[in-house]
């Protein structure tokens, strides 16, 4: 009896100490592979990020990196920038719903978009934004928050943003001598893109040639002046340089944000030295001066290196007159008595121009103080952008004017196409 006692109390014991062991059917936590997280029934719905129509609301295109698939983002309002992720499902459109590729939308466009969450689903350039290009005739206050083209005034506010390539730039680093595209509403100026910069050409050793000519392809041309800096749109020019026998002209390239230094000793040549010119008159039959002398246009007249008074006369017609800059080796120039006197001047070494594209060019010395040409543009064709902002390309007549040295003519308006010998 007490050894069958001491065999329950024995056998009681080990029970109790299995139930420890075991935590009493209580579950015990385990490491798992996280696999019954994801068992069910598959029934379960998948929640859907919303896609959000940001309607009328305007935003700045400030970035776009193809590689990383983002397009960043300014809120015009509260100008805050974001990127955003786009894949190949995001739509990409232009202003009347042509499809594009991400690549084909410039900085500074304004767009509207349809997102979900951080990735674009549509993109579309607005269709309320007008955009004029190649705008270069324009007058840029920033004090009055004003832009004047071709006789129209816009306005712009803090807001406004400014781009040059892919980068932001402020509205002090634009030149009236760049070539900028404008986009905005009605009135208002949003964005501006300088499609072509400028640089600056600085002149060394100028004291042969002080109280002389300078001119810049047939862009400007402008009187000598110690320390002379001149700010130039960039692109390939005749450059030439002529006074009191002595001169010459080289191309120069003109880089945007960049200085080209040049030696006028390296110009100077021997001397003194004479340009052999032919003349012409429309219409026929009246006299031309030279220097207040008459001269025989019948005949190639030889004239010396420097700055001359060109005038002529004739029956029926107001008197003509013009500056002439002698700086090539031969030339051939036509005097049309119907254009009116001025203190334009005609160089010898830019002859290759006619009266059809007289685009204005204002073009200024910052730091000499030297006169500006402010020129009007006689078939008001540079940048009639009121009369076609319905096909966005007031300015196509003149696309490349700011990079070919060809273009503008306001300097040399009469002059007709020559063959002028350079230096």
């Amino acid at each position: 009896m007490q050894k069958k006692k001491r065999y329950l109390m024995f056998l009681m014991l080990a029970l109790s100490s299995v139930c420890l062991l075991s935590g009493c059917g209580e579950k015990k936590g385990k490491i798992t592979d996280g696999s019954e997280a994801y068992a069910g029934n598959g029934n379960e719905i998948i929640e859907e990020v919303e896609l959000l129509k940001e309607e009328g609301k305007l935003y700045v295109v400030t970035a776009i990196d193809t590689e990383r698939s983002t397009v960043t983002l300014q809120d015009w309002e509260s100008t805050r920038e974001k990127p955003f992720n786009y894949t190949g499902a995001t739509y990409f459109k232009g202003k009347y719903g042509d499809n594009l590729t991400a690549s084909q939308v410039s900085i500074g466009e304004l767009v509207s978009i349809e997102r979900r969450g951080e990735t674009l689903t549509n993109v579309q350039i607005s269709e309320q934004v007008f955009s004029y290009g190649d705008v270069h005739n324009f007058t840029l206050d920033t004090e009055k928050q004003m832009i004047t083209v071709g006789g129209s005034n816009y306005y712009f506010d803090d807001k406004i943003s400014a781009f040059y390539g892919n980068s932001k730039i402020s509205l002090s680093e634009i030149s009236e001598q760049d070539t900028i595209c404008l986009r905005g509403i009605d009135k208002q100026i949003y964005t501006i893109q300088v499609q072509a910069g400028h640089g600056t050409v600085v002149l060394k050793n100028t004291e042969t040639f002080q109280g002389g000519y300078v001119t810049i392809g047939n862009l400007l041309s402008m009187k000598v002046v110690p320390q002379m800096r001149i700010e130039v749109a960039e692109g390939t020019y005749l450059f030439a340089v002529a006074n009191d026998g002595y001169g010459g002209s080289r191309e120069i390239t003109v880089e945007a944000n960049c200085e080209t230094v040049i030696d006028l000793d390296e110009l100077k040549g021997e001397g003194p030295k004479s340009c052999q010119i032919r003349f012409k008159m429309e219409p026929e039959g009246g006299t031309v001066y030279l220097d207040g002398k008459q001269i025989d246009i019948s005949k190639v007249v030889e004239v010396r290196y420097g700055t001359h008074r060109l005038t002529a006369k004739a029956d029926g017609y107001e008197e003509w007159s013009r500056i002439l800059i002698v700086n090539s080796k031969t030339a051939e120039l036509t005097i049309k008595l119907t254009d009116k006197t001025s203190e334009e001047t005609i160089s010898t070494a830019n002859t290759n121009n006619t009266n059809k594209n007289n685009n204005t060019n204002n073009n200024t010395n910052k730091n000499n103080n030297s006169s500006n040409n402010n020129n009007s543009n006689n078939n008001n064709n540079s940048n009639n952008n009121n009369n076609n902002s319905n096909n966005n390309n007031s300015n196509n007549n003149n696309n490349n004017s700011s990079n070919n040295n060809n273009n503008s003519n306001n300097n040399n308006k009469d002059v007709t196409s020559g063959n002028a010998a350079q230096n």
